[in-house]
């Protein structure tokens, strides 16, 4: 009765604490999608390395010498939303660099194209040297250390690089250093490359738009719900400038006619929240995107949200037309329903719902994306396959409960199948996640499982019991007893322990201390991963499967047959235990590292906003809970 207690109480503690989610479906799922082939949320790494494209290869474009005085103070403004918009820790570090002393002297000293390029470079370096300070600074050839970077400390006595006593064959040095790292030869429209992912190739036009819509929506999503003083100055001061300093010509020449378009410069003159601020941007990205289809330049994009079928001519710009055509960034006024200019509320809220998915990240943006138990298995033997396989659900979800049920009889450490009459073995890596909303941040959480606190109760409990009972996969047997009647969890967990012998205690407990970041870190993790949709399976890093279908089996044997590799193959990092290691980066990649924590807590949105991100959606007969649409 005691444990029973327990179990009301913990329920009934979470009750108060609510609300948050994350989408984007994946096509890939290495551990540092890039920012230009992945349709997943950027972390930290991915962020830094589109930040750092789109301020070097600004800068590295503009002409040669002088700048006129609007060039210079465009390529400021720019520069200067980093400190003011930068999401996470990496705000507060790189506003550190940027109110040192000789950084400003050097900004303000700026009149010329290679000036920029400096500027950039030291900042870039002295970056570098907060979060990789064993690292040479770039380029290596100059002998430069990195103590020559580090921002201001008396006490330290280092001598900061200063700018304006460079030598001219230092700087020549310095600008071809950086030129030949950013620059294509001939320009960024003439040579597109075919290996956009490969690191340290000068941007092409594709890359440098992509970085440029990276930068821009991951910088909206995070703004605080309660903005600071000169936040939207900033971030619209970007579209006041960007077509001046634009490296693109064709992109800086279509920037100035939306800038200059009577419609867009009114929506761009009224933004005053977060949600304008979303709205704005999405309907400038999609104008862009219409322009490229409509010139048939790209010929099989679509409009965002995919799922709404926007009509290009909603988004084409300039026309005889436009403002009777044009779609309005604010909803329809008083209520109205969705026409072809305007959206109705509910239709307002989904696309900010869609976007905030697309490029936020559960819990925020600075946290370990790593989501997993002890090794349940003894290391796999050379040569010996593993399959790994991935379940995101949600505690109370009824199609996760079958689903858990078909499958936990397989789950064991020794995975086996008929592939085209071939018995098939592997070492099985599994790993169950929970999927659902944070409105706070991954250190300090504010959750909110979709199907209520109790949801939560139950989420808390199962992670528990994977952390606490992986061995053999004991703890898949706990949440498959729990599922067997979602309407009753967390009720039965006295029953599901002592039926798989765990200590119901130390899950209650586990529950109450460690219960909540290891939620955080679930949902984060699934965010990131861009599910949306429970259950949804992932083999190998590569397929992915929405729902169980009857023919799973089959697909999970094909898998293990086609893209399953043995021990040998893939290191000894591959053990039985399943999760990621994140990967080392280059200095042009890196704002902050993936790991460090972040502060800026992002506050509960609106009931209406809070109504749709908790609206289920039913398809084919079957409930399936989609993240995309309770986004806010």
């Amino acid at each position: 009765m005691m444990r029973l207690t327990a179990l009301v109480v913990l329920a009934l503690c979470l009750a108060g604490r609510a609300q948050a989610c994350g989408d984007a479906i994946c096509h890939t799922y290495g551990d540092e999608p890039r920012f230009d082939d992945s349709d997943r949320p950027p972390n930290a790494v991915v962020l830094g390395r589109a930040t750092w494209t789109v301020m070097h290869t600004t800068a590295a474009y503009l002409k040669p010498g002088d700048l006129t005085p609007l060039e210079i103070q465009s390529f400021k403004t720019l520069v200067t939303t980093m400190p003011r918009l930068y999401p996470g820790k990496g705000k507060e570090l790189i506003a550190k660099i940027f109110a040192d002393e000789t950084i400003q002297k050097d900004l303000e000293a700026v009149k010329t194209g290679e000036d920029c390029q400096l500027w950039i470079w030291k900042v870039h370096n002295a970056l570098s040297a907060v979060v990789h300070p064993s690292r040479t600074p770039f380029p290596e050839s100059l002998g430069l250390h990195v103590s020559q970077f580090r921002v201001a400390n008396p006490e330290s006595g280092d001598t900061q690089y200063d700018l304006s006593g460079a030598s001219d064959v230092q700087k020549k040095m310095i600008t071809k250093a950086v030129k030949a790292r950013w620059v294509i030869a001939g320009g960024l429209e003439n040579h597109p490359w075919t290996k956009r992912d490969m690191l340290n190739l000068p941007p092409d036009r594709t890359m440098l738009g992509r970085a440029f819509w990276t930068y821009m929506h991951t910088l909206s999503v995070y703004l605080p719900h309660t903005l600071e003083d000169g936040d939207i100055e900033s971030f619209k001061g970007l579209f006041d400038v960007i077509h001046n300093i634009y490296a693109c010509p064709v992109c800086k020449h279509h920037f100035g006619l939306f800038y200059n378009d009577p419609v867009l410069k009114k929506e761009h003159d009224t933004i005053e929240t977060k949600h304008e601020a979303i709205m704005y941007l999405w309907k400038i990205h999609n104008i862009v995107t219409a322009d490229g289809i409509f010139r048939k330049e790209w010929p099989n994009r679509k409009l965002f949200p995919h799922s709404k079928h926007f009509n290009v001519s909603q988004f084409h710009i300039p026309a005889p037309d436009a403002d009777k055509k044009q779609m309005r960034t604010e909803a329809c006024p008083n209520g109205g329903p969705t026409t072809t200019t305007c959206l109705g509320a509910n239709k307002h809220f989904e696309v900010i719902a869609d976007v905030e998915s697309r490029w936020q990240i559960e819990g925020g943006i600075d946290q370990p994306l790593v989501d997993k138990a002890p090794a349940p298995c003894p290391a796999p033997v050379k040569g010996q396959k593993i399959l790994k396989m991935d379940m995101y659900i949600m505690g109370k979800c009824p199609w996760c409960g079958k689903a858990m049920e078909r499958i936990a009889d397989t789950i064991k450490c020794d995975y086996t199948c008929k592939h085209h009459g071939q018995d098939l073995t592997a070492r099985l890596n599994f790993e169950v996640h929970m999927v659902g909303l944070n409105n706070g941040t991954w250190a300090h959480p504010w959750l909110r499982a979709i199907h209520g606190p109790s949801e939560l109760v139950g989420e808390r409990l199962g992670l528990c019991a994977r952390q606490h009972y992986s061995k053999e996969y004991k703890y898949v047997k706990f949440i498959q007893c729990m599922d067997q009647n979602v309407s009753t969890i967390p009720i039965r967990a006295p029953e599901c322990a002592e039926k798989n012998g765990m200590d119901l205690d130390l899950l209650v407990a586990c529950a109450n201390t460690e219960g909540e970041q290891l939620v955080a870190t679930s949902y984060g993790f699934a965010s990131w991963m861009g599910i949306d949709i429970t259950p949804t399976f992932v083999l190998n890093d590569k397929k992915k499967v929405l729902g169980l279908p009857d023919n799973f089996t089959d697909i999970v044997c094909e898998q293990l047959a086609t893209t399953s590799v043995a021990l040998a193959e893939v290191g000894a990092e591959s053990g039985a235990g399943g999760g990621r290691v994140g990967k080392g980066s280059s200095l042009e990649d890196l704002m902050v590292t993936g790991v460090v924590v972040a502060f800026a807590t992002l506050m509960v949105a609106g009931l209406a906003a809070v109504a749709m991100r908790l609206r289920g959606r039913k398809e084919g007969g079957e409930e399936k809970k989609s993240l995309l649409d309770h986004r806010l």
